[in-house]
């Protein structure tokens, strides 16, 4: 399940952020360190981050460039206004900025918008695939996928990393509910590999199937 993910040092501000975002029906971790939010990236599948710019930014770098390698959207939050354009530069995937104070609907509402971006273009590594042209693309080169090969591509980038069943990429792909079906993942799985690479989709033994893009 996507997750949001909290980075503030704030014991208080984070709790309240999370009560605002959970009320709107998003689910949330917080972490108060980079070192945290490192480990934390790995851990189930992460749509979007929230940063204060106030962490040690010679930490917050590294951690920059690792969720830019998964294309995931980033919103910063500052004291300073005069740091927007600075911070929407640091960082090449989609971000915004948001100054504080901030209130509950300012939160949610910038959050909102970041989440619709990201779920309109999906990124994992060299892989881009733009949800609202059907279109897919590796090292900026068009990929020909099928209407098929296409919704199971996005099944698997909306769960990076994540070990997906058979059962779950048939719902979320194609909206299958019968366990019957399963082999039509396995005949699509094949057909990626050939235009992708071979090792772009790992088998993951008695379970399904993984994105693992270089």
């Amino acid at each position: 399940m996507a997750t949001i993910l909290i980075m503030e040092p704030d014991e208080r501000l984070a709790d309240k952020m999370t009560e605002v975002l959970t009320r709107a029906g998003h689910q949330c971790s917080a972490a108060s360190n980079i070192s945290d939010g490192l480990k934390r990236i790995g851990q189930g599948s992460r749509l979007l981050t929230i940063l204060n710019a106030r962490l040690p930014w010679a930490d917050s770098f590294s951690f920059l460039r690792a969720l830019e390698e998964k294309g995931w959207p980033v919103l910063f939050t500052t004291a300073d206004a005069a740091n927007t354009e600075h911070l929407k530069a640091m960082y090449g995937a989609n971000s915004d900025v948001l100054v504080s104070p901030f209130d509950g609907r300012e939160l949610a509402a910038a959050v909102s918008l970041l989440m619709q971006t990201a779920t309109r273009t999906l990124t994992l590594g060299s892989l881009r695939l733009d949800v609202m042209r059907k279109e897919a693309t590796v090292d900026g080169e068009p990929i020909t996928l099928t209407a098929q090969e296409f919704a199971l591509l996005q099944a698997l980038m909306q769960s990076p990393d994540a070990a997906l069943t058979r059962e779950q990429l048939l719902r979320t792909a194609w909206g299958y509910q019968g366990m019957g079906e399963t082999r039509t993942v396995d005949v699509h799985v094949q057909r990626l590999r050939r235009k992708l690479g071979a090792s772009c989709i790992e088998t993951v033994y008695k379970l399904g199937y993984r994105l693992k893009m270089a």
